[in-house]
């Protein structure tokens, strides 16, 4: 049986997007509010079950600077004033080696349309709301204004909360592997293509099966839902259709 996935999740520009939450406001960040991110992260990740879930970059002062016009834009939620969460989106080179589009293996001509959703953090407090959400959301709107359909996700396999927000959104988790020496999902969405997969053609992976899913995404199935049960966790991986629409 063949079926498709052809809607995205709704893209909504940042200024509007929390209108629904009045007690709390949106705004791109400016270099000067890099002490009040600093400080966001340093509270989330504290709190994290696992290290893991997001290893903390070398140099922070040159990832926010690399998540700021031109190379890229940081949404930040305000609550009274005081930031209580933030998403980034990130623009890379066609030719930088970071590309995720690079990664999974899109031809180079695709390279150009690559859009990285990179961290995204909400202070304890404020879950709930579904602020990860609504700033999906948000970077999916910033990335269709760029023209940089190809929306791209690393994820922890241990980080089942992030990876499920991702595929209940209408991601796919196109690529497994080791980035940096870890092992990570590249979880994907095409703004402009829908995805077409064999339904007939089902694999029930257990998330923490690092080899079976890199071999899964190699051979051309698509992680496009998750399964708890007794026995855990264990992603739904179908067969990939590729056609003429397709970016890979």
């Amino acid at each position: 049986m063949l079926s498709s996935i052809q809607l995205t999740p709704p893209s909504l520009p940042p200024d509007v997007a929390f209108a629904h939450l009045p007690d709390l406001s949106a705004h791109i960040l400016l270099p000067h509010d890099f002490a009040a991110w600093s400080a966001l992260r340093d509270r989330v990740i504290a709190d994290l079950p696992n290290p893991d879930f997001y290893v903390r970059e070398d140099d922070e002062q040159a990832f926010f600077e690399a998540h700021t016009q031109p190379r890229g834009e940081t949404i930040g939620v305000f609550a009274h004033g005081a930031l209580v969460a933030y998403a980034m989106v990130g623009f890379p080179d066609a030719d930088s080696p970071e590309n995720l589009g690079a990664v999974v293996g899109l031809e180079p001509r695709l390279h150009a349309q690559v859009t990285h959703l990179s961290s995204c953090m909400v202070l304890p407090e404020w879950r709930g709301r579904k602020l990860q959400r609504t700033l999906l959301a948000a970077r999916l709107a910033l990335a269709h204004a760029r023209g940089r359909p190809l929306c791209m996700a690393m994820v922890s396999l241990l980080n089942h909360s992030s990876r499920h927000n991702l595929l209940r959104q209408g991601m796919h988790i196109a690529w497994t592997g080791v980035i940096d020496g870890l092992q990570r999902h590249v979880a994907m969405i095409d703004l402009q293509h829908g995805l077409h997969f064999d339904m007939g053609d089902e694999k029930l992976l257990q998330s923490d099966d690092f080899r079976a899913l890199q071999e899964a995404c190699a051979a051309g199935y698509t992680g496009i839902g998750e399964v708890r049960d007794a026995s855990g966790v264990r992603l739904r991986y179908v067969r990939h259709l590729h056609h003429d629409r397709a970016p890979w």
